[in-house]
């Protein structure tokens, strides 16, 4: 298995029909190369994991939201007899398919993360699949998901990127890179600067036997360092520019370039004082500078 994968034809695994089909050939370097007793997938789609292990020789459990399953509500775990040494899914890339009612059924359903009103929810309950994936895998075993970036209306979402930034950063093992092939998108024309998506990431995690407390705790922890580091350098980025500065005019500037930031915080001028007692120079009484 390596870091760039590519799969010209999708193979004889699962349903040709189902819209947005996992490549068998992803699950069996998967299993190749890690080499598991027990395969999960945890949106099976059109059963495509389930045909391979069972061609591999390999014990299977495959749910789904169609199934009754659904990972946002429905602990993983107690669908096994013991913890997965793999445990996968290919979950919607937000409403980029439309699954419940649409490629499954007649009516939508609650738990459809394809029917998410924004990608803020799409991304709150993708966290507590993949929180839900790493319950149900044993220590030492791989959890893991395949996820695209997404373009609808103009706006571009690399949700790798989410995905990454909201699980345990000392447990990823690997980003690895699926090439896409025969897409619908293929024979479309586009204007010049537009950059077709052709991939997809396969995000690898290896769990460690942390308790789900205490890797919540470290998620937060990065969260906050990443919102200290922002702070930090949009205050770098002011004294770039105004070289020395009172206080009142580097408040008047952030209030200029931060004003999103500004918003969510309404002790804010707490926040830049902090900020530069900490990482900046008090080159004289009320003046800053780098």
């Amino acid at each position: 298995m390596k870091s760039v994968l590519s799969f010209p034809q999708r193979g004889h695994w699962g349903k040709s029909n189902w819209r947005g089909n996992t490549s068998g050939y992803i699950i069996k370097e998967m299993i190749e190369h890690f080499k598991p007793s027990l395969f999960v997938d945890a949106c099976e789609g059109s059963g495509t994991s389930g045909d391979v292990c069972r061609e591999m020789g390999i014990a299977y459990v495959g749910l789904d939201l169609y199934k009754g399953n659904d990972f946002t509500k429905d602990s993983i775990i107690q669908y096994l007899s013991r913890p997965a040494d793999i445990c996968f899914t290919h979950p919607p890339y937000h409403n980029m398919v439309v699954y419940s009612g649409e490629v499954y059924g007649t009516e939508a359903i609650l738990g459809d993360t394809s029917r998410c009103a924004t990608p803020e929810e799409f991304i709150a309950r993708s966290q507590t699949m993949l929180l839900n994936q790493r319950e149900a895998t044993k220590e030492g075993g791989i959890y893991a998901t395949l996820i695209g970036d997404h373009r609808k209306n103009g706006e571009f979402r690399s949700y790798q990127s989410d995905f990454i930034q909201m699980m345990p950063k000392s447990e990823l093992l690997s980003v690895t890179i699926k090439l896409q092939h025969n897409c619908l998108s293929d024979a479309r024309q586009y204007h010049e600067n537009f950059i077709p998506i052709v991939h997809e990431y396969l995000l690898l995690w290896e769990k460690t036997s942390r308790s789900l407390f205490a890797v919540s705790m470290d998620i937060a922890s990065e969260l906050q360092k990443r919102v200290a580091t922002t702070w930090r350098n949009v205050i770098r980025m002011v004294l770039m520019k105004l070289k020395e500065a009172t206080l009142s005019d580097i408040y008047a500037e952030v209030e200029r370039v931060a004003g999103d930031m500004i918003a969510k915080n309404s002790h804010w001028q707490a926040k830049v004082r902090q900020q530069l007692q900490r990482h900046f120079s008090n080159v004289q009484r009320g003046v800053w500078a780098l």
